[in-house]
């Protein structure tokens, strides 16, 4: 018992859900305790995010191996499992309608959804575990009959509970499944950079990540209401992201555990948690109190944590 409680592969199942479901507001956090939800949430995200970390870590990934991976993982959930790309209804029910419409794809929801899972879903919640059990850094954290394991449910029984979803044309999803295996092999071909060494603090960077986040998040459901041709839309919803991106190369410093990776992760979630508050406020007060809790436990990781 005391193996499973230390256990960073435990603890990615359980946060990997958390942060990919209710920073979203997609569900509330006591909603995932439910015994018919929480095996469903922690087979696809916990597992995703477990694979993705232990592929990573094998193959000494940086940061843009760990991004691919975790893009690929968002065109598997978004484009195959829950197919919302493809899903007329929750076009209507996100406001966003059938703006950028293409192939039975919406490409705005697409690449903000892809956005999400890459930031939040996978590349933070790793991160975040590996900053609660620093000894696991450079460990496996599944074994030989653990990775499998991971696999199987997250390749061949999360799957199975995904045929009430929308169901697009075959090449459609043919299509979104040639995309994420080859963000996969991207993932592989592009070149590990060697971790700089720490500089001055720069506190700056946590304000990027957040307005980013914000901006990027409001321009989504901003643009479709104007008359914008999708193309300019998508690129300036991408926008934020970008600048973000290139402002974070150019000042931060150290490696994916140094002080200026923590502040753009902290930046990131702060928004979601921000989110999270203000709509919970409107009768979703167990989100506004998961965000709340959320934000006093990260808060007290980051002052614990030696890299904080």
């Amino acid at each position: 018992m005391a193996r499973v409680v230390k256990s960073p592969a435990l603890a990615i199942l359980l946060i990997a859900p958390f942060f990919g479901e209710t920073f979203s507001t997609a569900t509330a956090p006591l909603d995932l305790l439910l015994p018919w939800r929480l095996p469903i949430v922690a087979g696809l995200y916990g597992c995703g995010a477990l694979i993705c970390r232990e592929i990573a870590r094998r193959h000494r990934f940086g940061l843009l191996g760990l991004c691919l991976l975790g893009a690929a993982y968002g065109v598997y959930e978004e484009g195959l499992i829950d197919r919302f790309w493809f899903d007329p209804t929750f076009w209507t029910e996100t406001k966003v309608g059938d703006y950028s419409e293409v192939w039975h794809t919406n490409l705005l929801l697409a690449t903000h959804l892809t956005a999400f899972h890459t930031a939040i879903s996978i590349c933070a919640s790793i991160l975040v575990v590996e900053r609660l059990f620093p000894s696991h850094r450079d460990r496996a954290w599944a074994g030989r009959r653990g990775l499998p394991v991971a696999a199987v449910a997250f390749l061949i029984l999360v799957p199975l509970g995904s045929a009430d979803f929308y169901v697009p044309p075959i090449p459609v999803l043919i299509a979104a499944g040639a995309l994420c295996a080859l963000l996969v092999v991207c993932a592989f071909l592009v070149p590990r950079r060697p971790s700089s060494a720490e500089a001055a603090r720069r506190r700056g960077l946590a304000w990027i990540a957040f307005f980013a986040a914000g901006a990027h998040f409001v321009l989504v459901y901003a643009i479709p209401s104007t008359n914008l041709p999708w193309p300019i839309g998508i690129l300036i919803s991408l926008l934020p992201i970008a600048i973000a991106i290139l402002l974070v190369r150019r000042y931060a410093s150290g490696g994916l555990h140094g002080r200026d990776a923590n502040r753009v992760l902290t930046g990131m979630i702060a928004f979601f948690l921000l989110l999270d508050v203000v709509i919970g406020l409107g009768g979703r007060y167990d989100l506004s109190l998961g965000a709340i809790a959320t934000a006093f436990a990260l808060r007290r990781l980051h002052t614990s944590s030696p890299a904080s």
